[in-house]
């Protein structure tokens, strides 16, 4: 049933392929990083369909994942095209590391803020703006197991509103929501339950086999059209061995406690590619 939508002007299932209308290959520019470019995969139209949706309503979504399964670039797909197709939005990226706190977190989620009126804050015009916090839950936990800047988070999401640090005054802050990521096998692996009641969680997978062999094809087929076309027959099958290779090694190279480094992901395989590239 999750290979499916519910097509609402023909009433009837479809499959999230068939919402993908971008043509690819006018989109992707070799010359620059892959992680400039989102491709429509079956993966990344669910979960971009359904965090819409979300945001639509004003609620927010919390992508939960391992470390390179695509959750950053999902959002940012997704937040690149609300910017760009429609006039309502504006985006800001806020990476939290262990050093993040609430002073330096209140600091960039200002950056963008003007004053309206008396004590009311917002986005310029009549924009609502989107933060997207990354990596939610790696600011480091402080003497009384509580983390500062998720607590200034927390705070704004139940109050509307913190404070302004020097005149010790309420600062009104609307028209402005989150989207969040995180991987729950670092950093703290919990985020604070008050503060996660407000997100709707999305468990996001790795991508099949299928989903990244689609998206290696953009980037490599656009790039070997200026070759010889013996050149690029070779294309699927240099991506399949990769793929193949990247398969075994995961299953042999287990992590262990010596070998913690152990780990094999999408980013390694993206950085293959850009290799190639």
């Amino acid at each position: 049933m999750f290979d499916y939508y519910v097509d609402f002007e023909n009433t009837k299932f479809e499959e999230w392929g068939k919402l993908s209308t971008a043509d690819v290959s006018s989109l992707i520019d070799t010359s620059k990083p892959i992680s400039s470019f989102t491709v429509p995969t079956v993966d990344t139209i669910a979960s971009q369909y359904i965090m819409n949706c979300l945001i639509k309503i004003g609620h927010s979504p919390l992508l939960i994942g391992q470390a390179g399964c695509g959750k950053t670039q999902i959002t940012k797909g997704l937040l690149n095209e609300l910017t760009t197709k429609t006039e309502d939005y504006l985006q800001q990226i806020v990476n939290f590391n262990f050093y993040t706190d609430s002073m330096l977190l209140q600091t960039i989620l200002e950056q963008q803020l003007e004053r309206r009126t008396g004590k009311i804050y917002g986005p310029v015009g009549k924009y609502k703006l989107i933060y997207f916090i990354d990596d939610l839950n790696m600011p480091a936990l402080d003497k009384y197991d509580t983390q500062s800047a998720i607590a200034l988070v927390r705070q704004h999401k139940d109050y509307e509103h913190w404070y302004d640090r020097t005149k010790l005054t309420i600062k009104e802050i609307k028209s402005t929501m989150y989207i969040a990521a995180m991987n729950p096998t670092a950093g703290s692996f919990v985020v604070n339950p008050r503060l996660q009641r407000h997100f709707f969680l999305c468990a996001i997978q790795f991508p099949e086999q299928q989903s990244l062999f689609t998206i290696f094809s953009a980037f490599l087929n656009k790039h070997f059209s200026k070759y010889k076309t013996n050149m690029q027959e070779l294309v699927p099958t240099m991506i399949k061995t990769a793929l193949n290779l990247h398969g075994e090694v995961e299953r042999n190279f287990q992590k262990t406690s010596i070998n913690f480094h152990y780990e094999f992901n999408v980013r390694h395989l993206s950085n293959v590619m850009q290799g190639m590239l």
